[in-house]
C-alpha cells in the first residue's frame, strides 16, 4: 500500500479501492492493489467527520466548529476535486459554501453526529436527539427520535448499527436501543454491563466490542461479558477476524488481539488510525501515514 500523502483521520472501504481521509478534509482514492488514483483533493476546507458510499456517491458530513457550520452533500467518489479556500468560507463567498462538485449539499443547522448506510438509504443523526432516514439524492424519507437514555451518565449518542432492518442504537450510559422507522416505538434491548461511560461499540459475528472512556474494553454477548482487556488509550479502529476467531485493535500506542485465545499486545511508536482487510491479511494505517502488517 502507498502511504498516506497526508495526516489520516479514518478510511471508508468500497467496492472500488478503499477512500483515505484526512483531518483537514484531505481525500484520496486507493484501489484494490494500494495504488494511489490521482493526487489527493480537499473538496471542503473542514475536517468530514462522517461518510457512507451508496453506489458510485460519496454521501459525507463536513463540520468546522469555530466557523459554527455544517455541511451534508453528495460527491462522484469517483471524480472527486478540490474545492474553495478556507479564507474563502471564512468570507461567505457564494461559490465556497459547498463541497466542490457536489450533486446535492445541505446546510446543516445542528452537528452530525453519525451517519450509516441503511437498507439502500442513510441513516443521519444530528445533535441532540434528531434521526433522518434519507435516501441517495438527499430526500428526507422519515424521522424519528435518539432514545432517552436510563441513567444520568448521558444521552451522547456513540454508536449507530444497521440491523435486520433497524438501527441498534448505542448512548453514552451504555443502553443499547432497537429503532425502526414508519412510527414503532424504540425498543430498550439492554445495558453494557459496565459502570462507566461508554465510548463507542464494534460489531462482529461473534457479539460486540464495548469501549470504555476509562479505555476498559469489553467482548460481550448481550449483556453478559465474554473476555474484558485495558488498553492504554482510545483504540483508532476495530475489527473482527474470522482467521484469528477475535478482535483486533488498533490502539494507542499498542496493537491488541482480544479473542477466544487469550489476550496479546504488541507496543508502538506511532498511533494506529484505522485497519484495512486485504486479500494478503489485516494492514494498519498509522497517524504518520504508513502501513504495517497487522501483529500482536
Amino acid at each position: 500500500m502507498e502511504p498516506c500523502p497526508f495526516p489520516p483521520a479514518w478510511i471508508l472501504p468500497h467496492d472500488g479501492g478503499t477512500l483515505l481521509v484526512g483531518r483537514d478534509g484531505e481525500l484520496i482514492n486507493m484501489d484494490g492493489k494500494g495504488q494511489s488514483s490521482g493526487q489527493h483533493v480537499c473538496p471542503f476546507p473542514m475536517t468530514m467527520s462522517h461518510g457512507v458510499i451508496l453506489g458510485e456517491r460519496l454521501l459525507g458530513t463536513w463540520i468546522d466548529h469555530e466557523l459554527r457550520m455544517a455541511r451534508f452533500a453528495a460527491l462522484d467518489v469517483g471524480a472527486l476535486a478540490s474545492g474553495p479556500a478556507k479564507a474563502s468560507v471564512r468570507r461567505g463567498e457564494p461559490e465556497a459554501m459547498h463541497p466542490a462538485g457536489h450533486a446535492w449539499s445541505h446546510a446543516l443547522d445542528a452537528e452530525p453526529l453519525g451517519l450509516i448506510e441503511h437498507e439502500g438509504n442513510v441513516v443521519l443523526a444530528l445533535h441532540p436527539d434528531a434521526l433522518y432516514l434519507i435516501d441517495a439524492e438527499g430526500r428526507e424519507i422519515e424521522r424519528t427520535t435518539i432514545p432517552k437514555p436510563v441513567d444520568g451518565l448521558g444521552a451522547s449518542l456513540v454508536s449507530l448499527h444497521s440491523h435486520e432492518g433497524a438501527v441498534l442504537i448505542t448512548l453514552r450510559d451504555g443502553s443499547f436501543h432497537r429503532v425502526s422507522f414508519g412510527g414503532i416505538p424504540p425498543v430498550l434491548l439492554g445495558r453494557s454491563p459496565t459502570t462507566q461511560p461508554v465510548r463507542d461499540v464494534a460489531y462482529g459475528p461473534e457479539g460486540r466490542l464495548v469501549m470504555t472512556e476509562d479505555h476498559e474494553a469489553l467482548w460481550t454477548d448481550g449483556e453478559n461479558v465474554r473476555m474484558r482487556a485495558r488498553l492504554s488509550g482510545p483504540p483508532g479502529q476495530v475489527l473482527w477476524s474470522t482467521k484469528d476467531e477475535a478482535w483486533l485493535i488498533a490502539g494507542w500506542r499498542e496493537r491488541v488481539l482480544l479473542g477466544a485465545n487469550g489476550f496479546k499486545r504488541t507496543d508502538r511508536d506511532n498511533v494506529d488510525v484505522a485497519l484495512y482487510a486485504s486479500e494478503e491479511g489485516v494492514l494498519v494505517l498509522d497517524n504518520n501515514g504508513a502501513w504495517s502488517a497487522f501483529d500482536a
